[in-house]
């Protein structure tokens, strides 16, 4: 699989995590991402493997409610090791916000890191 698949796929999981219960994404996370992925953003690690990223999303989600994204771009690297993805992510309650975050595959199959950057834009 590419890396920009991966990225469309990240999209939509992020997409369909705000609309649904997260136990019914349970077999979406081990899919999708390596057993130990590791989520960063701002240069925190938000996530230190996939265990804990439906935590992460749910706290999120209590925070900002529901979300909506807007994806602007999808580059991969020359090697499909990376993806460099930006969107703006529209929220209920916190806003929006610009991402810039590079995925990362070290089997080609599964994501394996984010490295994001995220900044708000508007109320």
């Amino acid at each position: 699989m590419s890396i920009s698949e991966l990225a469309k796929q990240y999209n939509s999981f992020q997409e369909n995590f705000c609309k649904t219960c997260e136990a019914d994404l349970a077999d979406v996370i081990s899919g999708l991402f390596e057993d130990k992925f590791q989520k960063i953003a701002n240069g925190a690690v938000l996530v230190a493997n996939r265990n804990g990223l439906a935590d992460q999303l749910s706290e999120v989600k209590n925070i900002a409610g529901k979300w909506a994204l807007d994806v602007k771009d999808i580059i991969p690297s020359r090697d499909d090791k990376k993806c460099t993805i930006r969107y703006v992510i529209s929220t209920e309650k916190a806003g929006k916000f610009d991402v810039l975050a590079v995925l990362s595959s070290n089997n080609g199959m599964q994501i394996s890191k984010i490295d994001e950057l995220f900044y708000q834009i508007g109320q």
